[in-house]
């Protein structure tokens, strides 16, 4: 018997390339499976055919960027963070989007509504 969470997994698999066995509970959308831009939109419409049209009522723009494109400055911007790396001790910075986990995506879809993470 499939769980709400095992269908959500399978989704995000479908739409992240990301292996199944891969994913659990606590596998957040930006942070975790990289999810962002037109892919959020694609993710929620998978879910809104499946799940209900209350997908759309979410706070999707709280928990990854929804714009799509990159900016012209994106190439110095990449050789700077590059060579900055050692000192930062990272290339990229944290995401600034709070963390929408699959467990917790698979609660408000039970639920029916959308609920705090």
């Amino acid at each position: 018997m499939s769980t709400t969470l095992d269908r959500v997994i399978e989704i995000v698999a479908e739409h992240s390339g990301i292996k199944r066995e891969r994913l659990s509970y606590s596998s957040a959308i930006d942070q975790d499976v990289r999810i962002s831009g037109d892919d959020v939109t694609e993710l929620a419409e998978a879910f809104a055919k499946e799940f209900g049209e209350h997908v759309w009522d979410w706070p999707w723009q709280r928990f990854a960027l929804l714009d799509e494109g990159l900016s012209p400055l994106v190439g110095p911007w990449l050789v700077w963070r590059l060579l900055t790396w050692p000192i930062r001790g990272r290339v990229f910075d944290p995401s600034p989007y709070e963390r929408l986990e699959l467990g917790h995506i698979a609660k408000v879809i039970d639920a029916g509504h959308w609920l705090e993470p």
